[in-house]
């Protein structure tokens, strides 16, 4: 990914992590409207850090380029953004947190990349890379929890989505 980096200009790359943020923003809302309510504040305040995140950057865009004129480079070597996997089976919820954590571990290489070529803007693009690698590990670590569920037997892959995300379902997991 850093060659594909080496290769946009600081406008492109800012664009491209703006629309990285809004579809974050966009893939968690989603899992909010598909979980219980308590799986769903989770999600909300993941989507809520994405969109804090996607308007610092368009405030920065904004400083410097003096518009919000947002420039997304489609260039080869970049990680696609978050796709549309439905969401009815459990097997789902494992494929949209692996696409999450890949999202987010991308996001902070990104960040940590631009921390080192920016250093004026250094803190706080290393902010946004801390925030996204903890929206990382407990993302891997919630999938790891669900993957439990299959070795335990609990839960099978086939099961519709809301046998996972049911907060009585999940109490009679944990009891």
């Amino acid at each position: 990914m850093k060659d594909a980096l080496d290769k946009l200009s600081f406008k492109q790359i800012l664009g491209y992590s703006i629309k990285a943020e809004k579809n974050a923003h966009d893939f968690y809302m989603r899992l909010s409207d598909a979980t219980s309510e308590l799986v769903s504040k989770r999600y909300l305040a993941l989507a809520e850090d994405e969109k804090v995140h996607k308007e610092e950057l368009v405030k920065l865009h904004r400083k410097l380029f003096g518009d919000e004129q947002i420039e997304v480079p489609d260039s080869p070597g970049l990680p696609p953004h978050e796709g549309d996997i439905p969401l009815d089976k459990v097997r789902n919820l494992i494929e949209a947190l692996d696409a999450a954590i890949e999202s987010e571990r991308n996001a902070y290489n990104i960040y940590r990349y631009l921390a080192k070529k920016k250093p004026e803007h250094q803190r706080f693009f290393e902010y946004l890379a801390m925030t996204e690698h903890v929206h990382e590990m407990s993302l891997s670590e919630e999938k790891n929890m669900y993957l439990g569920y299959f070795d335990s037997k609990t839960v099978e892959p086939d099961m519709p989505f809301e046998m996972i995300t049911n907060v009585q379902t999940q109490r009679r997991l944990v009891e």
